[in-house]
């Protein structure tokens, strides 16, 4: 066999399929979980402690979620009354969140670290051949949701208490950023991907586990005009988190949506429409990232 030259220049299709090569070599190493399934041993039958929840118990599990946030929230406020209410929110909710996965992963005998990644050695790989793409499709969800938004507040005007809540996540305060764009892409996900779903694909079949799961994640808003756009950023997280069995994508389309409707409701016309061309640019960058993330990104088995 005739050795590959090394002083190829960086135009050579030498070096271009060598680069094709290694970004491929990734993908596999992104797709290993699946071939390592069909050619290794039977996995276990799950236990009682993977199974939960169930679709009734995950329901449960939000409705449990919001009762302790709001009792941990009081005594926040009564204990540190000198905080803003938005620091206090954001405070309450991490004291809230450590409470009820102490709980969870005891109960479920899980390990964090097997929580935000359950395959070894790809971290690396999923995160360059997803992370990109994930936070190019966040242009198109957001004009798809802006569109949403628009139609919701047309057919069902706000109510002034619901007009200040709004007017309040809105507001650059460290308390929303750190509450927004911190707390709520990594605990959020924590919960409805890394413990509802994860139990959900064992459960029922894919598509019906990530319907499901994106159905709590938006009821979990309480409010209509959050429901459906959540539902929909909870169809593409549970997605990538059943072909990739991580979280950190998840997390990156989160914390990459929450931070850019936080920059967005900045702006000194908040209502205008996105230009034609913006518009057209979001979509044409949210196919091909479709398209990459599709080729890249197999089922995984289990």
């Amino acid at each position: 066999m005739r050795p590959v030259e090394t002083d190829a220049p960086a135009w050579s299709p030498v070096v271009r399929t060598s680069r094709v090569r290694q970004w491929m070599r990734l993908s596999r190493l992104v797709r290993l979980g699946d071939t390592r399934g069909m050619s290794g041993p039977a996995s276990p039958e799950p236990s009682p402690h993977d199974l939960f929840p169930s679709l009734w118990g995950g329901l449960w599990l939000v409705v449990a979620a919001l009762c302790v946030e709001a009792l941990v929230d009081v005594l926040v406020a009564s204990a540190l009354p000198g905080l803003a209410e938005t620091e206090q929110a954001a405070l309450g909710r991490l004291l809230a969140n450590a409470v009820l996965f102490s709980a969870l992963m005891s109960f479920k005998r899980l390990g964090y670290r097997s929580l935000f990644h359950g395959r070894h050695g790809t971290l690396v790989a999923t995160l360059a051949l997803t992370v990109p793409p994930v936070l190019a499709l966040v242009p198109a969800l957001l004009v798809a949701e802006s569109w949403v938004q628009m139609l919701l507040v047309w057919l069902v005007p706000m109510s002034s208490w619901e007009q200040r809540a709004f007017e309040q996540m809105a507001s650059l305060t460290p308390g929303t950023v750190v509450l927004v764009c911190v707390l709520a892409p990594v605990l959020e996900e924590m919960l409805f991907r890394g413990i509802i779903l994860r139990s959900f694909l064992q459960r029922y079949p894919r598509g019906v586990a990530i319907v499901h799961s994106a159905g709590l994640f938006g009821l979990a808003h309480w409010n209509l005009y959050q429901f459906v756009g959540a539902m929909g950023l909870g169809l593409l997280a549970g997605w990538l988190y059943e072909r990739t069995r991580s979280l950190w994508p998840c997390i990156a389309l989160h914390a990459g949506y929450n931070i850019s409707c936080t920059l967005l409701t900045q702006d000194a016309n908040p209502n205008a429409d996105f230009s034609a061309a913006a518009v057209l640019a979001a979509l044409c960058t949210a196919l091909l990232a479709a398209w990459w993330l599709r080729r890249c990104l197999r089922p995984q088995a289990g």
